[in-house]
């Protein structure tokens, strides 16, 4: 990517994922295919702007629809630009089942789609070992007798 050139949202998130500078954003799972968000609602007793906003003015800034000192600080429209560019994005799908927004740190898991083909839903990972473990203990014929 040349510099100055503005990455996508997909490309974006992933970084902010991966410099570990946001509390509660991380992978879900270790093939990096789902990651975890925070979704603090600002009306709980313990969210704090500068930590549970974070990310979501980072976007802001980063769209240019923030810019520090100039305007109002808006947290709640800052969450609301990135669930709906999220949600509108082709490269995300969220995984309702495995939200856990009823918690002292809440937040939502999201797929990410590479090269726009869907990535494996969370249930695979386990047949695709259940078919390997099984190859394993199925006797093998030697190559020679195919």
């Amino acid at each position: 990517m040349e510099p100055g050139a503005k990455m996508h949202m997909k490309e974006w998130l992933i970084a902010q994922i991966e410099s570990g500078k946001y509390e509660g954003l991380c992978w879900e799972d270790e093939d990096k295919t789902m990651f975890r968000i925070p979704w603090k609602h600002a009306a709980k007793k313990d969210y704090k702007q500068t930590a549970d906003a974070a990310l979501f003015k980072a976007w802001a800034v980063y769209k240019g629809k923030y810019r520090e000192g100039r305007d109002k600080a808006d947290p709640t429209m800052w969450k609301t630009r990135l669930r709906c560019a999220l949600n509108k994005s082709t490269d995300f799908q969220e995984v309702p089942e495995r939200n856990q927004l009823d918690i002292t740190e809440p937040y939502k898991v999201y797929l990410i789609h590479h090269d726009n083909v869907p990535a494996k839903p969370p249930e695979l990972p386990q047949i695709k070992d259940q078919v390997i473990i099984q190859a394993k203990r199925s006797p093998r014929s030697p190559a020679n007798e195919l």
